[in-house]
Protein backbone atom coordinates (compact mmCIF):
# COMPACT_ATOMS: atom_id res chain seq x y z
CA UNK A 1 0.00 0.00 0.00
CA UNK A 2 1.54 3.56 -0.91
CA UNK A 3 2.69 5.70 1.44
CA UNK A 4 -0.08 8.75 2.20
CA UNK A 5 1.57 11.78 0.77
CA UNK A 6 1.41 14.88 2.85
CA UNK A 7 -0.88 17.66 2.00
CA UNK A 8 0.99 20.80 0.25
CA UNK A 9 0.15 22.71 2.58
CA UNK A 10 1.19 21.60 5.64
CA UNK A 11 2.77 23.71 8.44
CA UNK A 12 6.56 23.90 8.18
CA UNK A 13 8.82 22.15 10.51
CA UNK A 14 9.25 24.82 13.54
CA UNK A 15 12.54 25.21 14.57
CA UNK A 16 13.25 25.25 18.11
CA UNK A 17 16.22 27.70 19.03
CA UNK A 18 19.45 26.16 19.15
CA UNK A 19 21.08 25.64 22.83
CA UNK A 20 24.64 25.80 23.28
CA UNK A 21 25.97 22.88 24.69
CA UNK A 22 29.46 22.07 26.50
CA UNK A 23 31.05 18.36 26.71
CA UNK A 24 33.44 18.25 29.85
CA UNK A 25 35.22 15.51 29.17
CA UNK A 26 33.52 12.12 29.01
CA UNK A 27 30.39 13.38 30.64
CA UNK A 28 27.35 14.17 29.56
CA UNK A 29 27.32 17.37 27.87
CA UNK A 30 25.57 20.42 29.79
CA UNK A 31 23.90 23.28 28.78
CA UNK A 32 25.56 26.60 28.70
CA UNK A 33 23.32 29.45 29.34
CA UNK A 34 25.10 32.37 27.59
CA UNK A 35 25.53 35.79 29.17
CA UNK A 36 23.70 39.59 28.22
CA UNK A 37 25.74 40.66 25.79
CA UNK A 38 26.64 44.42 26.90
CA UNK A 39 26.19 47.54 24.48
CA UNK A 40 29.54 48.77 24.04
CA UNK A 41 29.49 51.73 25.45
CA UNK A 42 32.49 53.57 27.38
CA UNK A 43 32.76 52.69 31.05
CA UNK A 44 32.41 55.78 33.72
CA UNK A 45 35.68 57.29 34.71
CA UNK A 46 36.59 56.44 38.58
CA UNK A 47 35.27 59.01 40.85
CA UNK A 48 36.94 59.60 43.69
CA UNK A 49 34.74 62.32 45.25
CA UNK A 50 35.30 65.66 44.04
CA UNK A 51 32.34 67.85 43.80
CA UNK A 52 33.67 69.31 40.47
CA UNK A 53 33.65 65.99 38.65
CA UNK A 54 30.67 64.46 40.52
CA UNK A 55 28.10 65.86 37.98
CA UNK A 56 29.60 64.41 34.66
CA UNK A 57 30.55 61.37 37.15
CA UNK A 58 26.72 60.78 37.58
CA UNK A 59 26.00 61.18 33.91
CA UNK A 60 28.27 58.83 32.55
CA UNK A 61 26.95 56.25 34.98
CA UNK A 62 23.33 56.54 34.08
CA UNK A 63 24.05 56.32 30.05
CA UNK A 64 25.48 53.51 30.96
CA UNK A 65 22.92 51.79 32.79
CA UNK A 66 20.31 53.37 29.99
CA UNK A 67 22.56 51.54 27.35
CA UNK A 68 22.57 48.12 29.48
CA UNK A 69 18.66 47.76 31.02
CA UNK A 70 19.46 43.70 30.85
CA UNK A 71 22.71 44.31 32.51
CA UNK A 72 21.07 45.80 35.63
CA UNK A 73 17.89 44.00 36.05
CA UNK A 74 17.42 45.82 39.48
CA UNK A 75 18.48 48.76 41.62
CA UNK A 76 20.56 46.72 43.61
CA UNK A 77 23.22 45.95 40.60
CA UNK A 78 22.34 49.44 39.67
CA UNK A 79 23.67 50.43 43.52
CA UNK A 80 26.61 48.04 43.24
CA UNK A 81 27.95 49.42 39.73
CA UNK A 82 28.15 53.04 40.63
CA UNK A 83 29.69 52.08 44.24
CA UNK A 84 32.30 50.18 42.08
CA UNK A 85 33.76 52.85 40.14
CA UNK A 86 34.28 55.57 43.24
CA UNK A 87 38.34 54.74 44.49
CA UNK A 88 40.64 56.24 47.27
CA UNK A 89 39.89 59.47 48.39
CA UNK A 90 36.64 61.59 50.65
CA UNK A 91 34.03 59.28 48.61
CA UNK A 92 35.78 56.00 49.62
CA UNK A 93 33.96 56.07 53.15
CA UNK A 94 30.35 56.78 51.64
CA UNK A 95 31.04 53.96 49.13
CA UNK A 96 32.19 51.29 52.23
CA UNK A 97 28.96 52.82 53.91
CA UNK A 98 27.15 51.55 50.87
CA UNK A 99 28.45 48.70 50.02
CA UNK A 100 28.68 46.99 52.88
CA UNK A 101 24.93 47.33 53.56
CA UNK A 102 24.15 45.64 50.13
CA UNK A 103 26.51 43.37 50.17
CA UNK A 104 25.17 42.13 53.25
CA UNK A 105 20.97 42.23 52.00
CA UNK A 106 20.29 44.69 54.67
CA UNK A 107 16.65 45.32 54.67
CA UNK A 108 16.44 49.08 54.96
CA UNK A 109 19.35 49.17 52.40
CA UNK A 110 17.33 47.05 50.01
CA UNK A 111 14.24 49.11 50.63
CA UNK A 112 15.85 52.16 48.87
CA UNK A 113 15.39 52.88 45.42
CA UNK A 114 17.12 53.75 43.14
CA UNK A 115 16.03 57.18 42.36
CA UNK A 116 16.15 57.85 46.65
CA UNK A 117 20.48 56.60 46.20
CA UNK A 118 21.01 58.68 43.24
CA UNK A 119 19.34 61.61 45.52
CA UNK A 120 21.86 60.83 48.60
CA UNK A 121 24.89 60.52 46.30
CA UNK A 122 23.92 64.32 44.69
CA UNK A 123 23.20 65.84 48.11
CA UNK A 124 26.92 64.31 49.57
CA UNK A 125 29.29 65.33 46.36
CA UNK A 126 27.34 67.65 43.85
CA UNK A 127 28.56 71.53 44.50
CA UNK A 128 26.16 72.95 47.38
CA UNK A 129 25.22 75.74 45.04
CA UNK A 130 25.14 74.93 40.90
CA UNK A 131 24.12 77.92 39.93
CA UNK A 132 27.45 79.93 41.74
CA UNK A 133 29.64 76.89 40.52
CA UNK A 134 28.55 77.90 37.31
CA UNK A 135 28.86 81.57 37.57
CA UNK A 136 32.54 81.00 38.96
CA UNK A 137 33.22 78.74 36.26
CA UNK A 138 31.77 80.81 33.60
CA UNK A 139 34.02 84.01 34.41
CA UNK A 140 37.16 81.90 34.02
CA UNK A 141 35.92 80.34 30.30
CA UNK A 142 38.15 81.43 27.39
CA UNK A 143 38.42 80.69 24.01
CA UNK A 144 41.21 78.45 22.86
CA UNK A 145 41.49 77.13 19.33
CA UNK A 146 38.02 77.03 17.96
CA UNK A 147 34.79 79.33 18.21
CA UNK A 148 32.35 76.47 18.06
CA UNK A 149 33.81 74.70 21.13
CA UNK A 150 34.26 78.20 23.21
CA UNK A 151 30.02 78.36 22.35
CA UNK A 152 29.42 74.94 23.14
CA UNK A 153 31.23 75.18 26.31
CA UNK A 154 29.50 78.81 26.95
CA UNK A 155 25.97 77.59 26.30
CA UNK A 156 26.23 74.56 28.61
CA UNK A 157 27.03 76.71 31.34
CA UNK A 158 25.22 80.10 31.23
CA UNK A 159 22.09 77.72 31.11
CA UNK A 160 22.95 76.77 34.99
CA UNK A 161 23.51 80.42 35.73
CA UNK A 162 20.45 82.16 35.15
CA UNK A 163 21.69 85.21 33.41
CA UNK A 164 19.77 87.18 31.28
CA UNK A 165 20.75 87.75 27.91
CA UNK A 166 22.74 91.38 28.30
CA UNK A 167 24.67 89.47 31.27
CA UNK A 168 25.27 86.38 28.87
CA UNK A 169 26.80 89.09 25.92
CA UNK A 170 29.38 90.70 29.00
CA UNK A 171 30.77 87.27 29.57
CA UNK A 172 30.78 85.90 26.44
CA UNK A 173 32.90 88.82 25.24
CA UNK A 174 35.29 88.23 28.08
CA UNK A 175 36.19 85.37 26.46
CA UNK A 176 36.67 86.10 23.73
CA UNK A 177 40.68 87.00 22.40
CA UNK A 178 40.47 90.70 22.06
CA UNK A 179 41.20 91.06 18.46
CA UNK A 180 38.30 88.97 17.48
CA UNK A 181 35.84 91.02 19.94
CA UNK A 182 37.10 93.99 18.12
CA UNK A 183 36.59 92.79 14.62
CA UNK A 184 33.03 91.75 15.63
CA UNK A 185 31.90 95.10 17.47
CA UNK A 186 33.25 97.25 14.95
CA UNK A 187 31.30 95.11 11.61
CA UNK A 188 30.00 97.39 9.38
CA UNK A 189 26.13 96.51 10.57
CA UNK A 190 27.18 96.80 13.97
CA UNK A 191 27.40 95.05 16.80
CA UNK A 192 25.47 91.90 17.70
CA UNK A 193 22.48 92.78 20.49
CA UNK A 194 21.80 89.17 21.27
CA UNK A 195 23.60 86.00 22.53
CA UNK A 196 22.76 84.00 19.73
CA UNK A 197 23.92 86.62 17.14
CA UNK A 198 27.55 87.14 19.02
CA UNK A 199 28.04 83.44 19.04
CA UNK A 200 27.17 82.87 15.35
CA UNK A 201 29.13 85.91 14.44
CA UNK A 202 31.69 84.44 16.22
CA UNK A 203 31.71 81.10 14.67
CA UNK A 204 31.76 83.32 11.56
CA UNK A 205 34.39 85.52 11.84
CA UNK A 206 37.15 82.90 13.47
CA UNK A 207 35.93 80.04 10.60
CA UNK A 208 36.89 82.91 8.02
CA UNK A 209 39.93 83.42 9.29
CA UNK A 210 41.26 80.12 9.46
CA UNK A 211 40.27 79.50 5.74
CA UNK A 212 42.17 82.57 5.11
CA UNK A 213 45.02 81.55 6.51
CA UNK A 214 44.37 77.57 4.90
CA UNK A 215 44.25 79.32 1.66
CA UNK A 216 47.86 81.74 2.11
CA UNK A 217 49.46 78.39 2.78
CA UNK A 218 48.31 76.71 -0.45
CA UNK A 219 48.97 79.49 -2.02
CA UNK A 220 52.59 79.71 -1.15
CA UNK A 221 52.98 75.98 -2.33
CA UNK A 222 51.70 76.42 -5.78
CA UNK A 223 53.83 79.61 -5.76
CA UNK A 224 56.94 78.16 -4.72
CA UNK A 225 57.11 79.17 -1.10
CA UNK A 226 57.24 82.90 0.81
CA UNK A 227 58.76 85.55 -1.27
CA UNK A 228 61.99 86.07 1.25
CA UNK A 229 61.77 89.03 3.03
CA UNK A 230 63.83 92.67 2.25
CA UNK A 231 66.29 93.77 4.29
CA UNK A 232 64.79 97.37 4.74
CA UNK A 233 67.96 98.70 7.17
CA UNK A 234 69.51 102.10 5.86
CA UNK A 235 72.72 101.40 3.43
CA UNK A 236 74.93 103.90 5.73
CA UNK A 237 74.27 101.35 8.17
CA UNK A 238 75.66 98.17 5.96
CA UNK A 239 78.28 99.85 4.68
CA UNK A 240 79.57 101.10 8.05
CA UNK A 241 79.25 97.29 9.37
CA UNK A 242 81.31 96.30 6.20
CA UNK A 243 83.44 98.62 6.74
CA UNK A 244 84.56 97.73 10.07
CA UNK A 245 84.62 93.99 9.36
CA UNK A 246 86.71 94.57 6.45
CA UNK A 247 89.48 96.54 7.69
CA UNK A 248 89.12 98.81 10.79
CA UNK A 249 92.59 99.76 11.16
CA UNK A 250 93.57 100.75 7.89
CA UNK A 251 90.61 103.42 7.78
CA UNK A 252 92.17 104.87 11.28
CA UNK A 253 96.14 104.60 9.79
CA UNK A 254 94.38 107.20 6.35
CA UNK A 255 92.26 109.59 8.55
CA UNK A 256 89.24 108.08 6.76
CA UNK A 257 85.18 108.59 7.82
CA UNK A 258 83.36 105.75 9.01
CA UNK A 259 80.30 105.91 7.17
CA UNK A 260 81.61 108.05 3.86
CA UNK A 261 84.89 106.74 3.74
CA UNK A 262 86.63 110.29 2.66
CA UNK A 263 89.15 111.93 4.70
CA UNK A 264 89.30 115.12 6.47
CA UNK A 265 86.39 114.61 9.11
CA UNK A 266 85.16 112.56 11.87
CA UNK A 267 81.78 110.37 11.69
CA UNK A 268 79.84 112.81 13.50
CA UNK A 269 80.98 115.32 11.47
CA UNK A 270 79.95 113.60 8.09
CA UNK A 271 77.81 115.35 6.02
CA UNK A 272 76.09 111.95 5.01
CA UNK A 273 74.74 111.30 8.47
CA UNK A 274 70.80 111.23 8.79
CA UNK A 275 69.04 113.69 9.76
CA UNK A 276 68.09 113.33 13.58
CA UNK A 277 63.80 113.04 12.53
CA UNK A 278 65.24 110.54 10.39
CA UNK A 279 67.39 108.28 12.50
CA UNK A 280 65.49 105.17 14.11
CA UNK A 281 65.48 104.80 17.86
CA UNK A 282 68.01 102.15 17.70
CA UNK A 283 70.90 101.23 20.54
CA UNK A 284 73.81 103.76 19.55
CA UNK A 285 76.98 101.23 17.78
CA UNK A 286 79.55 100.17 20.34
CA UNK A 287 83.20 101.13 19.10
CA UNK A 288 86.09 99.58 20.09
CA UNK A 289 88.67 101.04 22.32
CA UNK A 290 90.73 101.87 18.86
CA UNK A 291 87.64 103.27 17.64
CA UNK A 292 86.77 106.01 20.22
CA UNK A 293 90.41 106.77 20.89
CA UNK A 294 90.99 107.94 16.49
CA UNK A 295 86.95 109.35 16.22
CA UNK A 296 87.70 112.09 19.71
CA UNK A 297 91.06 113.17 18.32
Amino acid sequence: MAEDKKPSGSRPKREEPEVEEAVIGSAMPVQVVSAVKEVKAALPRAFTGARKDAKKFLREVLIYVALNPKVFPDDRTKKLFLLSYITDGPGEFWKNDKTDLLLAYDTNAEKVTWTEFLDDFRTSFEPLDPTLKAQLELKDLRMKERADEYTYQFTYLAKQTRYNDTAQIVAFKRGLPRSLALKIMTRPEGAPTTIKDWMDATILFDESYKQALEYGKTWDEEHGGRKPQRNFRKKEDVAIKQITEIDRKEYMSKGLCFRCGKPGHRIRDCLDAPKKDERKQEEPKKLTREERTFSST
